[in-house]
């Protein structure tokens, strides 16, 4: 028998053994010794006292990890001798705690887990744990995808790299010390192995970062998990190879402004205007507010560790932003600005032979998996073939019979699991007995679904067992990605459930393994007063900063979806002064107010794209600018999606899409003077204007915003946080 076959043989009889003594412990009230369970549970009988020793030690470790504790009941005299000690599992401790959910409640959970089926690491977990809080009943929510209120965009980092992601967090589980490939620098294309002792996962502005003790370097270190080539492999066969250190916490490495990544070196002062400065106080407390000026500007000072990510970050500001300090930082802007508009001046000089066009992984791995599902993170064997006990014998309360068989379709659609994985349980789960030739059930596959016969012991699986760790964490990651304020017509809001499900959770391990988190959190009672009024079909008026303009302004709008992809959370409505169908990024919407005023979904409105989440795809009104960058952009070019033609002097010629010429100027602007516009010349020549207006203004000894304010002719400001990544990446 080759190795292969013999780890998995001996895996389904750990598996075995496992839920045999989970079976034979709750058939008994009272504590059992060490030898009664070597005696009655399947699989120990054979073997010697040594082996019998590790294996049960190992097992009682294993359900541990899955939430299943063996108490320890000492002898009656108080002994710890092994043949003195009891061993108890009670169904308190087995049993998924007794909260009363409303019906309401259970359908806005099912209208969670639609909104992030597909598109969420953690979707199987998040599934089996909502499939223990059904009680193994379905619920109808999930057949009406196309009239949720939300939507998400597909996890593309997971997409992309779900067999690392899955290995990694596991190894943040079981505290395993891991072995992968990692990029050199930011200018090759050569890799190194890393050892690292993984302490967090972080999904950060929709990608996954691991946060751990570098071992070639000595220090903490963050690496993206996308740019890890190949797989993740443990460093040793040991159970556990580290603890985590005490003085570590993950909120130090939580997210925060591109420009703030790595040790800061300095502290600039920035100017901002009236119309902008109410956002880039949301950074607090990555910027200081200090003074307001007698124009209305206000100034921040503002911490970094990169300058060119913070001058990209100041172009991005537009007319509604100035860097006032220090000296040396303005100087060197205003260098870069004469260089970019010099290398936009003119016709743009024919380009050398290209080499050959290469199409982003990110667009081939779109195409190449356009149908296929997000959701590497698998819930845990002994977990899920639970779980899936507790199903079967609980469809004999809905099915009416003894006997009954439950479609293939039906479990797919419940818990997620496919015929083989199906098959792979049922093979386990037949051979679960209580001791004495006692079972749960018998279950046989059939052509049209599992036949199920409960045996005498069935009762003690028809409650749900408590979650696994990995199951309480996808619920909780659930509510955070989604949002506690958002809400369903006619169902309770997310936020109701929250607690209820904390209660069930009970205590996790703290720090916790997986952080979600945003440079810019979502605005709960935004949220609340948008999913309100969708709900309600009432119209808003909004309070929003529109970037093309520069200005608040005041839009009275029909809200009908809020989506959300890696830049944030957006709303889609129909716009009453503009008569057409517009998308609202809710960091720029200062405001919400509800009216009394309802409306009725128009016929015109295409949700269909905003549903996948996504707030701007090339279509037949798109238009395309040929960029050139410098090559140290890409893996930018890479990971965006970007595809782009290598020349022969090693720059990238790209198409990018763009819709309006605003964005396009400000977007090359930002790669200070490493990307220049070829095509159309349009946008070129405005590229070289804004340029040349922008160094007039930091070419004077006093700041303009100071005296005369920002001048009309340069761009609005882009947003709080829109500057483009340190090219070097996190590590």
């Amino acid at each position: 028998m080759c190795a292969s076959l013999k780890s998995m043989r001996r895996e389904e009889e750990k598996l075995v053994r496992q839920l045999s003594l989970v079976a034979f412990l709750l058939s008994k009230s009272r504590p059992r010794t060490a030898r009664e369970i070597r005696e009655r549970v399947e699989g120990y009988a054979d073997m010697s006292d040594d082996t019998f020793t590790r294996r049960f030690y190992a097992d009682r470790a294993d359900l541990a990890r899955v939430g299943i504790d063996i108490r320890v009941v000492p002898g009656q005299e108080g002994t710890t001798d092994w043949d003195d000690q009891g061993f108890l599992l009670t169904e308190e401790d087995f049993r998924l705690p007794q909260v009363e959910f409303t019906r309401s409640e259970l359908q806005a959970l099912a209208v969670a887990l639609a909104a992030l089926d597909g598109r969420f690491a953690y979707a199987r977990p998040l599934r089996l744990a909502l499939t223990a809080l059904f009680q193994g009943t379905r619920n109808r929510l999930f057949d009406d995808l196309d009239e949720l209120p939300i939507a998400l965009a597909p996890d593309e980092d997971a997409l992309r790299a779900g067999t690392q992601l899955a290995q990694l967090q596991e190894a943040v589980s079981r505290k395993k010390t891991v072995r992968f490939l990692y990029p050199i620098g930011p200018d090759s294309a050569a890799y190194r192995e890393r050892t690292l002792d993984p302490y967090s996962l972080f999904l950060t502005q929709g990608h996954w970062y691991v946060v751990g003790h570098d071992h070639d370097r000595d220090a903490i270190r963050t690496f993206r998990v996308t740019r890890i080539k190949g797989p993740v492999r443990f460093a040793t066969e040991k159970t556990k190879d580290f603890s985590l250190p005490p003085d570590y916490d993950p909120a130090f490495y939580s997210a925060r402004p591109p420009w703030l990544l790595g040790a800061v070196k300095g502290r600039a002062t920035v100017r901002v205007s009236e119309d902008l400065a109410w956002l880039v106080e949301r950074l607090a407390p990555h910027v200081q507010a200090l003074d307001t000026c007698e124009t209305g500007c206000s100034d921040f000072a503002v911490p970094y560790a990169d300058e060119e990510t913070l001058l990209s970050w100041v172009i991005g500001l537009g007319s509604c932003g100035e860097l006032l300090a220090p000296p040396e930082l303005r100087d060197k802007l205003l260098q870069l600005l004469l260089e970019i508009a010099g290398a936009h001046t003119g016709e743009p000089p024919a380009v050398a032979a290209a080499r050959e066009p290469q199409e982003s992984p990110r667009m081939s791995v779109a195409s190449r998996r356009r149908r296929e599902t997000v959701e590497p993170i698998p819930p845990e064997r002994l977990a899920r073939a639970i779980t899936l006990l507790h199903y079967l014998l609980r469809r004999r309360e809905v099915q009416g019979s003894e006997a009954y068989v439950v479609p293939w379709a039906e479990l797919e659609k419940d818990l997620g699991l496919d015929r083989r994985e199906v098959e792979q349980d049922l093979a386990l789960l037949n051979l679960v007995n209580f001791g004495g030739g006692t079972y749960a059930l018998y279950a046989e596959a059939k052509d049209d679904g599992v036949e199920v016969a409960p045996d005498v012991m069935a009762d003690a699986f028809v409650r749900p067992a408590r979650f696994s760790p990995l199951m309480a964490r996808s619920l909780l990651l659930a509510l955070d990605l989604v949002g506690t304020g958002v809400g369903v017509p006619g169902l309770e809001s997310l936020a109701a459930v929250r607690s209820k499900i904390e209660t069930l959770v009970g205590r996790l391990e703290s720090p916790a393994p997986v952080v979600i988190d945003d440079v810019l959190p979502e605005d709960r009672s935004l949220l609340a007063r948008l999913g309100q009024a969708i709900r309600e079909q009432r119209v808003v008026e909004l309070e929003y900063y529109a970037a093309a303009r520069g200005e608040l302004t005041r839009r009275r709008v029909e809200p009908c979806l809020l989506f959300r992809n890696p830049d944030g959370w957006y709303l889609e409505a129909y716009c009453l002064h503009a008569q057409s169908e517009r998308t609202f990024k809710l960091e720029r919407i200062r405001s919400v107010t509800l009216s009394a005023q309802s409306f009725s979904r128009r016929a015109e409105m295409d949700l269909t794209s905003r549903r996948g989440g996504r707030a701007f795809l090339p279509d037949q009104s798109t238009r395309w600018a040929e960029v050139e960058f410098h090559p140290r952009w890409s893996r930018y070019l890479d990971e965006e999606g970007i595809s782009y033609t290598r020349l022969a002097d090693g720059c990238l010629l790209a198409r990018v899409p763009f819709a309006e010429e605003t964005w396009l100027v400000k977007f090359t602007l930002r790669f200070l003077g490493q990307a220049v516009v070829k095509h159309p010349l349009a946008v070129r020549y405005r590229v070289q204007e804004t340029a040349t207006l922008l160094a007039r203004r930091y070419s004077t000894h006093e700041s303009r915003a100071q005296g005369e304010g920002a001048s009309t002719s340069l761009p609005p400001g882009e947003g709080a946080t829109g500057s483009l990544p340190p090219a070097e990446g996190a590590s």
